[in-house]
């Protein structure tokens, strides 16, 4: 802090975070801030997290504008501890721009874009703005940008399509749908996810193991808001509690052990983002309680609004796509996680009883996947037998 002035910046949050978009200021400028209060939100590649400020005093300056997707230490905003002139916060900004350039070009802040005719919108417009045009059926080279150097602000997105009943083509589409709807690239998250995901296959010796599951007896006992996947993650940590040296993490250079025996859940939100809220319940707590745990870590992952609280570090994730009518697939681990539980379809089909009878029983297919840096063939067979054990239990 100089000069009783305090940068509000992008906030590095992870080990990989890059970038942060702005998804909503809780303060104008003008507006008396206590110190520990939130400002503003910040999405990053996984969760929407407030940003606390660390002093009290005035909110004097915002520099990013909802939507805007910008780099880890770029400056978005200054509080100011009283009063200040004018002129010491822009000399404040020049300085902290230039500071937070020269050292990490990863880090650097854009430079600022000219305002003229040749300046495309693509350039001048966040990406997430962007999505929300393209939503709408707007083309950004129709919207005007009143932000800084002809940039276009959330503002100017809200009047565009506010007004875009107004604005229709000769065959009735909204003017530009067309090139709106073209070449979008991925968003923040997505784009995170796609690295991640390219890098783990490219690297992670990753090999599978299949079982299938009677959970006839299973399915005729659950009771209340209980569900089949509750009773999957609850097997899962049975299974974790069995095989210890399983429960851990590798950063592909250390193993880690897992405090507990977290369990991750894919969870596919609206955005067509996979996140994976980690349930936490211990593993001698009882079913209702796993339930009521992963009911709420699941609502706030598909509402996007998951907290680093829900992303503790856990060995596996369980991926269930049996809801969509698949009987059996291969997820993919996800580091630095060693392990991922594909979940397939109930199905009913006719198999021996012990008299010898056939008989219809409900069977569910369990692939297990492993990083084999870690997990070796016997120990992925061991584990995932003692999940069915769980299942088939009485």
């Amino acid at each position: 802090m100089s000069e009783g002035l305090d940068p509000v910046t992008i906030p590095k949050w992870g080990i990989e975070m890059t970038h942060g978009t702005i998804v909503a200021w809780h303060k104008g400028v003008g507006d008396t801030v206590s110190a520990g209060e939130e400002i503003v939100d910040i999405e990053t590649d996984k969760i929407v997290n407030s940003f606390e400020a660390r002093t009290a005093g005035t909110l004097v300056r915002i520099l990013g504008d909802v939507g805007d997707e910008l780099p880890v230490g770029q400056l978005i905003g200054i509080i100011a501890a009283g009063a200040v002139a004018d002129d010491a916060i822009e000399e404040f900004i020049a300085s902290h721009s230039n500071l937070s350039t020269a050292p990490n070009e990863a880090l650097a802040a854009p430079e600022p874009l000219e305002a003229s005719p040749n300046t495309s919108a693509a350039a001048r417009i966040a990406p997430a703005l962007r999505r929300k045009l393209a939503k709408a059926g707007i083309d950004p080279e129709q919207v005007a940008g009143t932000g800084p150097n002809g940039r276009i602000i959330k503002a100017d997105v809200d009047r565009a399509i506010e007004g875009g009943s107004e604005d229709q083509s000769s065959d009735g589409r909204p003017a530009g749908a067309g090139a709106a709807l073209s070449g979008q690239p991925l968003s923040s998250q997505q784009a995170t996810v796609a690295r991640k995901l390219s890098q783990a296959q490219s690297t992670l010796p990753l090999y599978h193991v299949t079982m299938e599951a009677d959970v006839e007896v299973t399915l005729a006992s659950l009771l209340g808001d209980t569900s089949l996947n509750d009773v999957i993650v609850a097997a899962v940590q049975q299974a974790l509690a069995a095989h210890p040296e399983l429960n851990q993490t590798f950063d592909g250079d250390l193993t880690t052990t897992v405090i507990g025996h977290p369990v991750a859940i894919a969870v596919a939100t609206e955005g067509n983002i996979v996140m994976a809220p980690v349930v936490q319940t211990p593993s001698d707590a009882g079913l209702n309680e796993l339930a009521l745990d992963a009911r709420e870590r699941i609502t706030r992952a598909r509402a996007g609004q998951m907290t680093p609280a829900d992303q503790v570090p856990a060995a596996i994730t369980v991926s269930n796509l049996g809801m969509y009518g698949v009987t059996a697939f291969t997820a993919m681990v996800t580091p630095p996680q060693i392990m991922v539980l594909s979940v397939g379809a109930v199905r009913r089909i006719p198999v021996f009883n012990e008299a010898g009878e056939v008989v219809a029983r409900s069977v569910m297919t369990l692939t297990l996947g492993s990083d084999h840096r870690v997990v070796n063939g016997a120990q992925a067979a061991g584990f995932l037998k003692a999940v069915v054990a769980q299942l088939e239990r009485a």
